[in-house]
């Protein structure tokens, strides 16, 4: 395994001092497909680091194909300040691609990434969603690019899920993000949500590595069998996709649910509770599903999260 480590300048600061991306490549010792792995679009987003931790660990003593490609903090300055977007505005770096190059310097670093996976054969984007179960995004596609997405999402060992419902899809502006651009462009690409909040969750970093390796395998990129994620709920069924379940009530949020657990239309997910304890909306499930993701922050305002369930895809 050859690895090489570098810095892909940027701009400078008002400071002077210079604003640039770790890069650490991996080659192995043969040819093969080549991967990018991104972390820390969300500058407050972190699990994903042990992942790559664990990962490297393990590639030392394996026979890589092909070559790896990792940016491990695509939003350095929102990492430096703990925040999810850009200091000094309230920027997305994950709704900006695919950047330019001449641009700001939130668009120049997208642009510079994105000049990475333009060139890559598959695209890893690791996130981090909270109070969740980990679970892989497949972004709308043609047929037979989204085909060979779901396979890959599958093999990774993950809760397997289609993005949001084209609307919703459009509205928030996911078709702008590094996974929703690539796969706009003809590469394969996944967003993977890790447990996490603010700091890294161990079981998630575990997890997250366990699925990176997964997808090298089924590339093709290492001589491995597929290992099962056991040690956190997963949902192994294909044809699912995300459905965001919203509060109309603003307060604290009294779940009667847990992560991984089957749910049935109708059922009772969670209260909203004023700060005096009376219940002012009992927040109940619209479709047959799981629950993979829950507010962490337990309030929520008028129109807020709850949940977020993993549901049949053509219901």
């Amino acid at each position: 395994m050859e690895l090489e480590k570098d810095r892909l300048f940027i701009g400078r600061r008002p400071d002077g001092s210079e604003v640039s991306l770790p890069v650490l490549t991996v080659r192995g010792s043969q040819g093969g497909p080549k991967l990018l792995l991104t972390i820390s679009v969300h500058g407050d987003e972190i699990t994903g680091h042990r992942s790559l931790w664990y990962l490297l660990d393990h590639l030392r003593g394996a026979d890589m194909k092909g070559q790896l490609t990792v940016v491990s903090l695509v939003n350095v300055e929102g990492f430096n300040y703990s925040i999810r977007g850009f200091p000094y505005s309230t920027l997305d770096l994950n709704r900006m691609f695919p950047g330019d190059e001449g641009g700001s310097l939130p668009e120049r670093i997208t642009a510079r990434v994105w000049s990475l996976a333009s060139k890559a054969d598959f695209v890893l984007d690791v996130h981090t969603a909270g109070l969740c179960t980990p679970f892989v995004l497949i972004h709308p596609a043609e047929p037979l690019i989204r085909d060979f997405m779901e396979d890959v999402a599958h093999a990774s060992g993950l809760t397997p899920l289609y993005n949001y419902d084209p609307e919703l899809y459009d509205r928030i502006g996911l078709g702008k993000s590094l996974s929703g651009t690539a796969v706009r462009n003809g590469i394969p690409a996944l967003t993977v949500e890790l447990p996490g909040f603010v700091g890294i969750d161990e079981l998630g970093a575990r997890a997250g590595f366990i699925a990176v390796k997964n997808v090298m395998s089924k590339l093709d990129m290492l001589d491995e069998g597929y290992e099962e994620i056991d040690f956190l709920p997963v949902i192994r069924r294909r044809g699912m996709k995300r459905l965001k379940v919203s509060a109309e009530a603003a307060g604290l949020l009294d779940y009667t649910v847990k992560l991984g657990e089957e749910v049935f239309e109708g059922q009772l997910l969670a209260r909203v509770r004023s700060p005096l304890g009376e219940v002012l909306e009992e927040v109940r499930a619209p479709r047959d599903g799981f629950v993979v993701q829950l507010n962490g922050f337990y309030r929520t305002f008028t129109g807020g999260k709850v949940a977020t369930l993993a549901v049949a895809a053509g219901s």
